[in-house]
């Protein structure tokens, strides 16, 4: 078995040293797709996000919230126009994220001690940078009308007399304090990226044997034990390569960007594994059934590039459909996004996050115990060879 396993090993290494595509596919496309994601999402937190301003009342009130919105740090107003007409123009050619309304008589309403009405209007077709200027927007209106509030209040009975309000609401955010984006996404895409890139790597890999006709020489000859031997060699390189992709993913942000590992980043690298064998499993799974390395291929792309979307870890899936749930039930990423919040962001015990490494071994047992048997047997069935 030690033979099978180290001879094919080495007859996989031989290959890629030779194929060009197949040693860029492992190499550098992950690298070159970690890195536009890494420069992407270097900045962390969302700055200066283009705003508009329709001033309408023209009064020391407006000016001065206009003045307040554009020294918020997330925020930067690219444009101070007389009309709703030019802020629709300013939105449309994706300019501005969001425009504030200031009404007419705003001060005059302020003055009078009833509500003026400041209107916010935003574009949802980017819903992330308009959601983020949103509740800034909102955060800096609602500091400024508490100052007025308090203001107008000392005006009217005296400076002594103002009383800070009975009850107030504090929000602390428990993870990821800062709101990173880079944290948050950068952590996810990461390995989003690696299983989609490793699965078609060992698709390409095992359906390579049917579509050649190498399967037969290759292990046909072969008992059981050592062609299961010569699968996991041929596999191994795969599994050593992504496995050290993870562990760079994880040292850069870790300890180049410097956001720490709450949990324990042996149980997140042992997840990278975990993740990798689920995806063995089931790319199995797909070329033992259909014996197509084509097919095998179109499946895997349709099957490992959904996962992001499907995982629950960007949009909340509890509320999604029953069709998602399940969907994301049968994906192994969604356990590992799921172990990578536990511990990267929240610092959960270990037993906690031990339910979802089993979830992903489950794949790699169906998907092994199913597609494996089919494989080795078309390794004996010559018919089954040469298809596309």
């Amino acid at each position: 078995m030690r033979n099978a396993f180290g001879s094919a090993l080495r007859r996989e290494m031989r290959f890629l040293a030779t194929s060009f595509w197949d040693r860029a596919l492992v190499i550098w496309v992950p690298l070159l797709l970690m890195a536009v994601v890494a420069i992407q999402f270097s900045a962390g937190v969302m700055r200066d996000l283009p705003i508009a301003v329709v001033d309408l009342d023209g009064t020391a009130v407006a000016r001065e919230l206009t003045r307040r919105l554009d020294a918020a740090p997330g925020l930067r107003v690219v444009a101070q126009v007389p009309d709703m007409q030019a802020a629709e123009r300013i939105v449309r050619s994706n300019r501005a994220y969001a425009v504030v309304l200031i009404p007419a008589d705003t001060e005059r309403a302020v003055l009078r001690g009833t509500t003026g009405s400041i209107t916010t209007f935003y574009n949802a077709s980017y819903s992330t940078a308009s959601g983020a200027a949103l509740r800034e927007i909102g955060a800096v209106v609602q500091a400024y009308a508490a100052t007025l509030g308090t203001e107008q209040a000392a005006a009217l009975a005296g400076p002594g007399q103002v009383r800070r309000p009975p009850v107030a609401a504090q929000s602390t955010i428990l993870f990821n304090p800062q709101s990173s984006y880079e944290l948050q996404l950068v952590a996810l895409i990461h390995p989003a990226l690696l299983h989609l890139i490793f699965m078609v790597a060992v698709a390409s890999a095992l359906g390579r044997e049917l579509r050649d006709g190498t399967i037969g020489a290759w292990i046909g000859g072969e008992d059981r034990r050592r062609a299961i031997a010569a699968v996991a060699g041929k596999l191994t390189p795969y599994l050593a390569i992504f496995t050290g992709w993870g562990l760079l993913a994880t040292g850069y942000l870790a300890g180049l960007r410097g956001w720490p590992v709450a949990g324990s980043v042996i149980l997140l690298l042992i997840g990278y594994v975990a993740m990798y064998l689920a995806y063995i499993g089931v790319t199995l799974l797909i070329v033992g059934l259909t014996l197509s390395m084509g097919r095998t291929l179109s499946i895997a792309g349709l099957y490992a590039g959904a996962s992001f979307a499907f995982a629950g870890a960007i949009f909340p899936i509890e509320s999604a459909s029953s069709f998602a749930r399940i969907w994301s039930a049968l994906l192994p990423y969604s356990a590992f996004a799921k172990l990578l919040s536990e511990q990267w962001i929240m610092g959960a015990p270990a037993m906690k996050s031990a339910g979802q490494l089993l979830a992903m071994l489950a794949f790699l047992i169906v998907g092994t115990g199913i597609g494996l048997p089919l494989y080795l047997a078309a390794a004996r069935r010559p018919q089954a060879w040469g298809r596309r």
